[in-house]
């Protein structure tokens, strides 16, 4: 392994040992580490052990281990089915008959009697059902599942501007980023008569709300942190289970952001000029769950992404309209099959949209002749297992966006052309892409700084290119993980070290690593880690190590003390 030479930053607060730590064999390690720079390593495993040491802190490979449903302690639910669209609601899957009203009508009855906890699933036959309108999953505890992929097709017969009209951004179409024909998301951006409410800009709608704070957080505390202090007003309004938005202000002296960014280099990117579109942003936005209150400390499920420092006004919000507990499973969406359009000017035959989407899920599809697959915008710990995409060229197959956290996308294959890929952006964290085939794309970033998320085991023809307006701000943030990776084609973005910052390339194979300047980053090495240089590293799916990892720490935890742990981060049951 090589270690990019210019100055690195150490390693945030030097953690307190468990003894056994202090009797292992890497004692000596943990210790140099804890007071110095990361100093070079031969191998991937070399880096593993030192992440296995402080999961939390390592400084260039993340925590994702929380990504996907229920941060990924308990499989996807499989409820048996309570309806059946034909049976029930005279559904008719010939090719022909418009099944539209029937499935607005289950959607309704089911929401109606689902129960927090209990979702209730709308079997659909082995048929094709056309679709003259949309799918809106507008209400939580909703399943829509198929026989099978190819056995159960829904046809969609229109595109998001023959259903809602046009929605212009400018010269733009927004469905070139947002919408779906299955809209998985609260329905608060449409009217009773299903009108769209046209937004003033894209984010009016798909970013988490703005709603007043519960709860002020009192002290400083550090990137890997479980327990932050509020006040004690505050602390009387949080109940475990719930989450809420953790609100940090976004100061003009642009300190917030260059914390995320990582690097002491990234100060020096031209963020007056190109990264105007996130130093005007108000707050960055990450939902958690509340595990524990005790007086006025408050107990994470997960650790802290980054810092809480005084002038960054850390406050606890509620989460705000969204929609949980939902899924689509087991089917084919099918597009009309039409030239791709022009670039931003898509009319939006658009697949599956999570937005403010909480532990959903897709499982099991496969979306042909899209615009663009799969959406996401502001949606947290929801897992797309099993995806497949089809069809010619088109936008995106995956689009992450607009304050997205600890997302998992897994075991997916794309067999389209899609011009950016696997797309993620605006401040996105926590999210990980792991054991999948891209025939064609890239690994792209629409710029606007996403940090801290993994791509994994994966297999790629790199023949994108990657996205993001002129002032959307640096390409990525710190501690962007690319672990396994076997590429053709060329190496631009996916084994291009000055792209990253503070992040990891480990085991990149097919493509020789490309030393050149990145687009939408300030010039220079940023203290990235390249390991296991055209080789399969010893740990194949990073991801899965870390789950298995943290899982092992929490059953240790249970058998010693007898009984449940109350650490955050145990298995849900």
């Amino acid at each position: 392994m090589t270690r990019m030479t210019s100055t690195a930053l150490p390693i945030p607060t030097q953690p307190i040992w468990r003894a056994a730590l202090l009797r292992s064999a890497n004692y000596l390690l943990l210790l140099a580490l804890s007071t110095s720079p990361l100093p070079a390593q031969d191998t991937g495993a070399d880096l593993w052990r030192q992440y296995q040491a402080d999961p939390d802190r390592h400084p260039v490979i993340p925590n994702v281990s929380y990504a996907g449903y229920q941060c990924g302690d308990v499989p996807l639910p499989q409820p048996p089915a309570q309806f059946d669209l034909v049976k029930d609601f005279a559904a008719v899957g010939d090719g022909a008959s418009d099944a539209t009203a029937a499935f607005a009508t289950a959607i309704a009855k089911a929401a109606s009697v689902a129960k927090p906890g209990k979702p209730v699933v709308i079997s659909i036959p082995a048929g094709t059902y056309n679709v003259t309108g949309m799918i809106r999953l507008d209400r939580s505890g909703v399943i829509l599942r198929g026989v099978a992929r190819g056995e159960t097709i829904i046809a969609f017969q229109k595109p998001l501007s023959g259903v809602l009209g046009a929605s212009q951004a400018g010269s733009s179409s927004r469905w070139s980023w947002s919408g779906g024909l299955v809209w998985m998301g609260p329905g608060d951006v449409f009217a009773a008569d299903g009108i769209f409410r046209t937004p003033a800009s894209t984010q009016d709608w798909e970013e988490w709300q703005t709603l007043p704070a519960v709860a002020q957080v009192t002290a400083p505390a550090k990137r890997g942190d479980h327990t932050v202090q509020v006040d004690a007003a505050g602390a009387k309004a949080l109940k475990v289970g719930d989450t809420l938005l953790l609100c940090w202000a976004n100061p003009a002296d642009r300190s917030l952001l260059l914390h995320m960014a990582g690097h002491a280099l990234m100060a020096d990117y031209d963020w007056a000029k190109s990264g105007a579109g996130l130093t005007g942003a108000q707050a960055w936005r990450w939902p958690v769950e509340i595990a524990a209150v005790e007086g006025t400390t408050v107990t994470l499920r997960q650790p802290l992404r980054i810092d809480i420092r005084p002038e960054w006004q850390v406050r606890f919000a509620p989460l705000g309209a969204h929609l949980s507990e939902c899924g689509i499973e087991a089917l084919t969406l099918r597009m009309v099959p039409h030239a791709a359009a022009k670039h931003l000017a898509d009319v939006g035959w658009n697949g599956v949209y999570l937005n403010r989407a909480l532990h959903c899920w897709v499982r099991d599809v496969t979306v042909e002749n899209s615009d663009n697959a799969l959406i996401h915008a502001s949606a947290k710990n929801t897992t797309v297992s099993g995806l497949i995409v089809t069809g010619g060229k088109h936008h995106h197959a995956t689009a992450l966006r607009v304050s997205s956290h600890d997302n998992l996308i897994c075991d997916f294959r794309i067999e389209s052309q899609p011009k950016h890929g696997i797309n993620t952006e605006y401040l996105s964290t926590g999210n990980v892409w792991c054991r999948g085939v891209m025939l064609h794309g890239t690994f792209d970033s629409h710029r606007a700084m996403s940090f801290e998320s993994l791509r994994s085991d994966i297999t790629v023809n790199n023949d994108g290119t990657p996205g993001g307006g002129g002032q959307a701000g640096p390409f990525l943030g710190a501690r962007v993980v690319h672990w396994n990776i076997r590429v053709t084609g060329k190496a631009d973005f996916i084994y291009q070290p000055e792209c990253l910052s503070l992040g990891a390339l480990v085991g990149i194979q097919g493509v020789p690593r490309l030393d050149k300047e990145a687009w939408a980053m300030p010039k220079g090495d940023k203290g990235v880690v390249v390991a296991d240089d055209g080789r399969v590293p010893e740990i194949v799916d990073l991801y899965a190590a870390q789950l298995q990892l943290r899982h092992a720490s929490v059953a240790k935890s249970v058998s010693g003390n007898g009984k449940a742990a109350s650490s955050p981060g145990k298995p849900s049951k």
